[in-house]
């Protein structure tokens, strides 16, 4: 009897212990799948990509991608900034905290030949410079001979550029003209407006925004039409490009080709859609109102093109600076290695 009832209690105690068991692997298996796995973890974890962009003109083009924050798949976080001056943008440049930026052409062909890992992936704005004119005995070119030119600084591309194009014209640009430095951009469209200054070189906006306010302005030279009456019609006037960061490129090669898509698919939209772009780049803070975003667009020439097919425009616009100032495309003409491949 006591056997039985031996045999029966342990039974009974193997039941519970099996019971005990099932229960508690139940709940640490439970317990266990809600603990993030190490693989999990990881996949969750984006690439951060910094896009930047210049206050101003230069970024009016990609104003499509940075009001959207265009997405460029799931394995990526991409951030898109405006730097309010080139100085802040260099100092990111310098630290390689930029993935991709609008620039000026000479910059690009600076920071390159300074060592910095940036390549030129596409250029996208043929030009936005312009002669402005309220002198009425001023009709041509030639008719500047002997008159007052402003320009914001000595140097710069709008300066070498006009002094290219005056002495190709048959004026010395030393000799013929006087070239004054002493206002800026912003000083010298206000001048002119006011018409204390006749003649001056000038970017878009601020031509758009002269020949708004005072009527008897009107635009002398079309200097990205005069420059290809130059260089001939296939070479336009390559001013502003997109940079990639060489390591960024290297190792995210079909995020690049997405970015390099949406800033295409940005620059037509833009030039379709002026009316709606212009609110866009005022919302933005690029420094510009909406309307005269809006009427300047037109005069910006916008027109995306991969790296690949400007090699002989970019040259020629670069080459014409460092004949002038070898300093401002970094002391020498940039090699291969500066135009990226997609």
């Amino acid at each position: 009897m006591k056997g039985k009832r031996y045999l029966l209690a342990l039974i009974l105690l193997a039941i519970v212990i099996g019971l005990g068991y099932a229960y508690w692997f139940n709940y640490y298996k439970t317990k266990i799948s809600k603990v993030p796995q190490p693989q999990d973890t990881l996949a969750k974890v984006k690439t951060v990509v910094n896009v930047y962009g210049l206050k101003g003109v230069s970024t009016v083009g990609m104003i499509k991608m940075f009001e959207d924050k265009a997405s460029i798949g799931n394995d990526y976080d991409v951030k898109y900034q405006v730097a309010d001056s080139p100085d802040i943008l260099m100092s990111k440049l310098t630290t390689k905290a930029v993935d991709l930026a609008a620039l000026p052409t000479n910059l690009a062909a600076t920071i390159y030949n300074k060592g910095m890992d940036y390549k030129l992936a596409a250029v996208t704005s043929w030009g936005v410079l312009y002669v402005v004119n309220s002198d009425n005995t001023v009709k041509t070119i030639n008719d500047l001979k002997g008159k007052t030119i402003n320009i914001s600084d000595k140097g710069s591309t709008p300066d070498v550029v006009l002094r290219y194009l005056l002495s190709k014209n048959g004026l010395n640009p030393e000799k013929d003209v006087k070239l004054d430095y002493t206002l800026g951009h912003v000083e010298i469209a206000q001048a002119m407006i006011a018409d204390r200054v006749k003649i001056g070189i000038l970017p878009e906006p601020f031509v758009t925004m002269v020949l708004a306010q005072n009527k008897k302005v009107s635009t002398l030279m079309d200097v990205q039409k005069e420059w290809q009456n130059q260089q001939g019609a296939n070479v336009p006037f390559a001013q502003t490009c997109l940079v990639v960061r060489g390591d960024f490129a290297k190792n995210n090669a079909q995020a690049v080709a997405k970015l390099l898509d949406l800033n295409k698919d940005s620059i037509t939209w833009v030039n379709a859609n002026p009316s709606l772009a212009g609110p866009l780049v005022e919302k933005n803070n690029l420094g510009i109102k909406a309307n005269i975003a809006q009427l300047s667009i037109p005069k910006c020439n916008f027109r995306y093109e991969d790296a690949t097919n400007t090699k002989n425009a970019v040259n020629t616009f670069l080459k014409v600076i460092f004949d002038f100032s070898p300093k401002d495309v970094g002391g020498k003409m940039p090699d291969e290695g500066f135009f990226y491949k997609r």
